[in-house]
């Protein structure tokens, strides 16, 4: 199968992805001094994994086509991506790799190692900018995303955290019992107040949902869950949870 993507030129032209990163390691200082030095180099051989064996869902969705037409299997041979491509790619690679982290790497990381990962992806960001591996526009948005994973993935894993608990507390009282995965659904939250949440998906709106202020705290609108809403009484409460996911505008 024939992707389509910029190609770094050869190397004496220009750099690679696997060659700025690096670079970064070895020769940038931490900017924003909260991800420790193991952590950084933990998250840039993460994204490296990610370019290596996850990169061709983000060619084969885009649109327009990018440029360069490349034949992976005819050209790479024992190379990953992030040795041939060029480092311009990783605006374009980068929403795909918070969309991983989102969904691949929460459910079996700490909090702390995920926030250091969106941490590590903006301070990259920022030396590819000033480096001038990267233009200005793209970079602040990488680095507005990478931010915002920081922020926003940990609040999300606190907040199922605590909802799960406070589920399984709750079942007896709400005399319901465990759903079954497949009774699970997707839904978006579509409007929060305290100690309450609505909660929509193509079948329409539900609530207000009651939940605890300490999870509320943490949610946004705009953000998935992955539940199970039940009717006690005359309130709604969520009685069984797949997952939380801050989603990448």
């Amino acid at each position: 199968m024939t992707q389509t993507f910029k190609v770094a030129e050869k190397k004496a032209e220009g750099t690679t992805i696997e060659m700025v990163l690096r670079d970064f390691l070895q020769a940038s200082t931490p900017l924003l001094h909260q991800a420790r030095p193991d952590e950084r180099e933990k998250s840039v051989d993460l994204l490296r994994s990610y370019i290596c064996y996850h990169s061709h869902k983000v060619f084969s969705s885009s649109s327009p086509p990018l440029s360069v037409t490349y034949d992976p299997l005819a050209q790479v041979g024992q190379r990953g991506l992030h040795e041939i491509l060029s480092p311009s790619m990783i605006p374009t690679l980068l929403p795909g790799f918070i969309t991983f982290l989102t969904f691949e790497i929460t459910p079996v990381a700490s909090q702390r190692f995920v926030r250091a990962i969106g941490l590590t992806m903006e301070e990259l960001t920022i030396w590819l900018i000033r480096e001038g591996h990267i233009g200005l526009e793209e970079g602040e948005e990488s680095a507005y995303r990478s931010s915002e994973a920081a922020r926003n993935l940990p609040k999300a894993m606190r907040a199922l955290k605590r909802l799960h608990r406070e589920t399984l507390e709750g079942r007896e009282e709400a005399e319901t019992t465990w759903s079954d995965a497949g009774e699970l659904e997707h839904y978006t939250i579509a409007r929060l107040a305290p100690g309450l949440l609505w909660l929509e998906n193509e079948s329409g709106r539900i609530g207000p949902v009651k939940i605890s202020e300490k999870v509320r705290i943490d949610l946004q609108a705009g953000w998935q869950i992955h539940c199970v809403v039940s009717r006690t009484n005359t309130a709604w409460q969520i009685t069984g949870l797949g997952g939380i996911f801050p989603m990448p505008a």
